[in-house]
């Protein structure tokens, strides 16, 4: 894999802070919008939820109230039997009571009967002897429930309220079309009154905003009386609705009225209400049904807030674009005041050194690397007599002839103090060659980094006459040529210690000297 540059790897640094920044910045602005989109949506269900569920409690007080007005008028119609003592004290069971008498006070009892049941639209209304007899009517239906007896039994067990001494039944031996109000009048006679539980319908309401609302009633067994939807009536509470009343506390224990309650859960609202008989009013909607407009609002405010979303991100995006720029600029300006030498403008040792390594790795075997190390020889006497500051002058100028002298492709720079160097390469060939071919080929390398280096000593001389005659300054160079049947692994401290060697020759036997390095 190719090393990258300092350079390099700077800038893909640069341009994946931009790319986190931007995803960081989307991140933000998607969880700030999705949070508020959350809040007002949680909101706005749970206002939605709490208005459905004090319309359904509304309405179910209303429907409460109108049953317990019907229960209260068909208690109270029986009772006119009770203004005259004769009608609830006469007992057909006595037997001391001549038959003559009995006709006569059953047919007072029987015009009494009709007078009061005309009242109202009653299916039965009569009065059952603890013998069976009858006075009044009693409907076939009713009769047909009993067919082998036991009608006075029967209801007498529904006289549950020992107080009032009455009581209310439905579901009488399977009789699910009819309700029934028993009254006793005495140790040995019970009223019986019923009316069809379709007669109900007229104390029901159904309000119009809540569409898909189910109305129930139903009894101390949880088995339904009347509902909106005629399929159940004699039919147990559905489960899904009996579990949530379950859940809420519903153990059908306490005293009256205290099963009015609203639940709101996942699936239902329900509210409950209890009635002055002990049966309960039921009024349940889906909550699926009261949220399908918040869902249609959730949808549309998703889409907004998608749209808002791509737009700020966008518009980071832009931003960072429009930062981005001069920032670039500012960072390459960086990068190359961190990389370049501030004195003599060519590279510094740690930048000059990454590119080198990165050239390396990158190398072809067959190409030729040359790393030319250059000493500017009794540097020292500048800085003694001519000043520190004309011995940054003469840093300052042998950058630059490096610069002119070699090309843009050579690598230049300053390792320290006076000392320089310059790499380069020469691309041979990609197919494989011979021994001899390379070691031609290397050495007509060898023979025009030396021309090039008489150059560069001709131009520091021309460059600096007056240093040179007081100082006595010259050039010195050690050259190391890559050579890929030396059997060593080329990197940069390996190039650089051969190079200081061939360049520590050049100073040792004289100076002023170019040197190739040459493995023993």
């Amino acid at each position: 894999m190719k090393k990258k540059s300092q350079h390099e790897q700077s800038g893909e640094k640069f341009k994946w802070l931009q790319i986190e920044i931007l995803v960081v910045f989307a991140v933000i602005i998607m969880i700030v919008i999705f949070f508020l989109d959350y809040i007002i949506l949680i909101n706005s269900k749970r206002a939605m939820e709490k208005n459905a569920s004090n319309l359904i409690s509304a309405n179910s007080r209303q429907i409460q109230l109108n049953i317990n007005s019907y229960l209260e008028r068909m208690e109270t119609i029986p009772t006119l039997l009770f203004s005259d003592e004769s009608y609830y004290l006469y007992d057909a069971t006595d037997e001391t009571v001549e038959e003559y008498q009995k006709v006569k006070m059953e047919e007072s009892i029987q015009e009494r009967i009709v007078d009061i049941g005309l009242m109202e639209n009653y299916s039965d209304f009569g009065i059952v002897y603890s013998n069976e007899d009858t006075v009044g009517w009693i409907s076939h239906g009713t009769e047909d429930i009993f067919p082998e007896g036991g009608m006075y039994e029967t209801f007498s067990g529904y006289v549950s309220d020992n107080k009032k001494a009455d009581g209310w039944c439905f579901d009488v031996n399977g009789c699910t079309d009819r309700i029934y109000y028993i009254k006793r009048l005495n140790p040995n006679a019970v009223l019986e009154s019923a009316t069809y539980t379709r007669e109900l319908s007229q104390v029901f309401v159904y309000p119009e905003e809540l569409e898909g609302m189910t109305i129930r009633l139903v009894d101390e067994n949880d088995e339904i009386i009347y509902s909106s939807d005629d399929t159940e009536i004699g039919q147990a509470l559905p489960s899904e609705i009996s579990d949530e009343l379950m859940k809420s506390g519903d153990d059908k224990s306490g005293a009256p009225g205290e099963y009015d309650k609203s639940i709101i859960s996942a699936k239902y609202i329900i509210n409950t209400n209890e009635c002055s008989n002990g049966w309960k009013v039921i009024c349940s909607v889906p909550t699926e049904i009261i949220l399908r407009d918040n869902n249609s609002m959730r949808s549309f405010i998703l889409k907004v807030s998608l749209g808002v979303a791509v737009f700020f991100v966008l518009a980071g995006l832009a931003l960072i674009l429009k930062i981005y720029r001069p920032m670039g600029d500012v960072v390459e300006s960086l990068q190359k005041s961190a990389e370049f030498d501030k004195l003599s403008g060519v590279m510094n040792k740690a930048a000059f050194q990454d590119e080198v390594e990165v050239k390396l790795s990158a190398k072809n075997e067959n190409d030729i690397s040359i790393l030319v190390m250059i000493d500017v020889d009794n540097f020292k006497q500048v800085n003694d007599k001519l000043g520190h500051s004309h011995g940054d002058q003469v840093i300052i100028r042998t950058g630059e002839i490096l610069k002119k002298v070699f090309n843009a492709d050579t690598i230049i720079g300053r390792l320290g103090g006076d000392e320089f160097a310059s790499y380069s390469e020469v691309k041979i060939s990609d197919n494989e060659t011979d021994e001899k071919e390379y070691r031609e080929s290397r050495e007509g390398m060898i023979a025009i980094a030396r021309e090039q280096l008489v150059k560069l000593r001709t131009e520091f001389d021309r460059e600096f006459k007056e240093e040179k005659s007081k100082c006595s300054i010259s050039l010195s160079t050690g050259v190391y040529i890559t050579d890929k049947y030396s059997g060593a692994k080329e990197n940069f401290k390996l190039i650089y210690d051969k190079a200081d060697k061939a360049l520590y020759n050049s100073k040792r036997t004289g100076k002023s000297k170019d040197t190739v390095y040459e493995e023993e």
